[in-house]
């Protein structure tokens, strides 16, 4: 049976589960240890999998960047799967609009105050994206996040 552990990520209910910061979360990856070569991002402080991609999927965030490459205001970029660093979570959105160009993040990802737009494109994922991701990026303080669906 599933249970939602407060201000984190729905997960099975059970034993109590160890939160990570940032901080360790950016050393386990960087040591290549117990995440290497999996596909997981940092979630309210949990080690999340995830969602495999699927065709559908694929091709509304390539028609989405396409998009969004034609409407960037000078000073903006647009940055596809990559993450973004909040207080206790470091998502990987499909899409998101922040501050710069390609050199501003060589050694960081924009955070909150470079981030003008997230998105997310859900197909199996539309009640996570909505209500655990959407509740990290409101608590990090993103004005705007969008969710589409794939079809």
């Amino acid at each position: 049976m599933a249970g939602v552990i407060a201000g984190g990520p729905s997960l099975p209910a059970g034993p109590a589960l160890y939160r990570f910061s940032v901080e360790e979360y950016h050393r386990l990856v960087e040591a290549g240890g117990l995440f290497a070569g999996k596909r997981v991002e940092l979630l309210e402080g949990m080690v999340v999998a995830k969602v495999t991609h699927n065709p559908p999927h694929d091709s509304t965030v390539q028609s989405i960047d396409e998009l969004v490459a034609g409407l960037l205001p000078a000073g903006w970029c647009k940055r596809c799967q990559l993450a973004v660093t909040l207080t206790d979570s470091e998502p990987e959105p499909d899409l998101c609009v922040a501050r710069g160009d390609r050199r501003t993040y060589r050694h960081r990802h924009p955070g909150p105050p470079d981030i003008g737009l997230v998105i997310e494109v859900a197909d199996t994922s539309l009640a996570y994206d909505r209500v655990d991701k959407g509740r990290a990026y409101a608590r990090a303080g993103i004005v705007e996040y969008w969710i589409g669906e794939s079809r």
